[in-house]
């Protein structure tokens, strides 16, 4: 007999072993069990105490001596409804802790359109006072991406009119890139900082800007954290 289902139901060995053997005696003192499942004395009163606790053996005493006998196997299904009951009571509380747990996801974007149609995303849920950090846009060879600058100059006036507050560290070398911009808002450096990224609420954008451009826009407060004290251990070193 297959007995893994019982098993599932949280019987250990020992349980099954003297379930099935009442099932075949039908009545019996503890003698004739010890006989049958070979399982030692001690271990056999314990069990029987437990199936007893749980329904699934009764007993009557003759005298002093105790006669167990298995009940019914159709009550291991009122069992198993008992348990599914129970359950059901606390698979709310279980629901609402998955749903408080932060769900953390990754995009990939490509090419030009595919970055401008990213950062609208990322900015989606922006509300006025809300904090937008970046580390400059930095290829290897920043003239060939001209039509970025233009974006990100733009993508400037949008965060402006939506209240955002910006903050930017920007390589020395590219400066000129950033004419016309904010510069109460950007940090210019002249040492080796993180490049292609932004951080707003709780996404990051990761950018690799090679022939192609393919983005990744990460949903992680764990990641965003890290970056954010990272950009402002450099900002309020060296801002004045």
């Amino acid at each position: 007999m297959d007995t893994v289902i019982l098993e599932d139901l949280g019987l250990t060995n020992a349980e099954i072993k003297i379930y099935l053997v009442l099932l075949e005696l039908g009545s019996s003192t503890a003698g004739p069990i010890l006989e049958k499942t070979g399982l030692q004395n001690s271990v056999v009163h314990m069990t029987l105490h437990k199936l007893v606790g749980r329904g699934f053996i009764s007993f009557v005493k003759k005298g002093k001596i105790k006669h167990y006998q298995a009940t019914d196997p159709r009550n291991i299904i009122r069992f198993i409804e008992e348990k599914k009951e129970r359950f059901e009571k606390i698979l709310p509380q279980l629901l609402a802790k998955q749903q408080g747990r932060e769900k953390q996801e990754a995009e990939i974007f490509e090419g030009v359109r595919g970055l401008k149609n990213m950062y609208y995303e990322q900015i989606k849920n922006g509300k006025k006072g809300d904090e937008y950090l970046f580390f400059s846009f930095y290829p290897k060879d920043p003239d060939k991406f001209d039509e970025v600058y233009n974006f990100y100059q733009y993508f400037e006036t949008v965060r402006k009119k939506k209240g955002f507050i910006t903050k930017g560290i920007v390589p020395l070398d590219i400066k000129d890139k950033f004419r016309g911009r904010n510069v109460e808002s950007l940090l210019f450096v002249n040492f080796p900082v993180p490049t292609n990224i932004s951080i707003f609420q709780d996404y990051i954008i990761f950018i690799s800007a090679e022939e192609e451009i393919i983005a990744f826009l990460i949903h992680s407060r764990q990641l965003v954290e890290s970056f954010r004290m990272y950009f402002y251990s450099i900002w309020d070193k060296y801002k004045k």
